[in-house]
């Protein structure tokens, strides 16, 4: 395995966990509304969710690796969709995301469905696996390898917002406090954004 891919990754997706988006802020004031308990199934489903696209993308990916324009395309595909996450979170009032109430309990199907519209997942996808289904080995196996590292810190970050991210509950209920955090979330995108702008797209195998 690359180290310095591997490092690579392991900062992308800490940056990914140091910016709450719709998963953490979801997580959190679900087990608010309806307990702990509640978040097992959900947090299974945005699992799954995160494991489909990752292995789609991946694939599609990794199939055009000789293909400079194709890698070139979908490197930019990524970079769109990371800057309108960074707008976007600059602009977003949390509390909006946090009080709102759901009619049921959500589930599986919810926590899939979710991943499914989620503009920032969509982008760290595209992002990773651009710049790391090959170093870290390609194929199928580079693919499960970069998902199950995925997976292995996300899953866990879940649970802890499920668990201590009602202590931030009125940080972001908060009218200046939390768009100020949301806002500095924004500019830490932004500097990832700025460092694969410098890196640019990944060359073919």
């Amino acid at each position: 395995m690359d180290t310095a891919a591997l490092s690579g990754l392991l900062l992308v997706l800490g940056v990914a966990l140091a910016t709450p988006g719709p998963n953490a802020l979801t997580a959190f004031a679900h087990a608010g509304m309806y307990g702990v308990r509640s978040n097992v199934s959900l947090i299974t489903g945005m699992a799954l969710g995160v494991f489909l696209i990752e292995f789609s993308v991946g694939m599609l990916i990794d199939a055009l690796q000789d293909s400079a324009l194709a890698l070139t395309v979908l490197h930019w595909v990524g970079m769109l969709f990371l800057g309108a996450m960074v707008v976007g979170m600059g602009r977003v009032q949390p509390s909006t995301i946090v009080s709102q109430h759901t009619e049921a309990v959500l589930g599986l199907k919810a926590g899939i469905a979710m991943q499914f519209m989620n503009g920032k997942e969509w982008a760290f996808v595209v992002i990773i696996m651009t710049q790391f289904v090959e170093p870290m080995g390609g194929g199928v196996a580079g693919v499960l390898t970069i998902s199950a590292i995925t997976l292995g810190v996300c899953i866990p970050a879940m649970v802890a917002w499920t668990f201590i991210g009602q202590r931030l509950n009125d940080v972001f209920l908060h009218p200046t406090r939390g768009p100020a955090v949301m806002r500095t979330c924004a500019a830490l995108l932004g500097l990832l954004w700025v460092a694969f702008l410098w890196q640019g797209p990944p060359t073919p195998a």
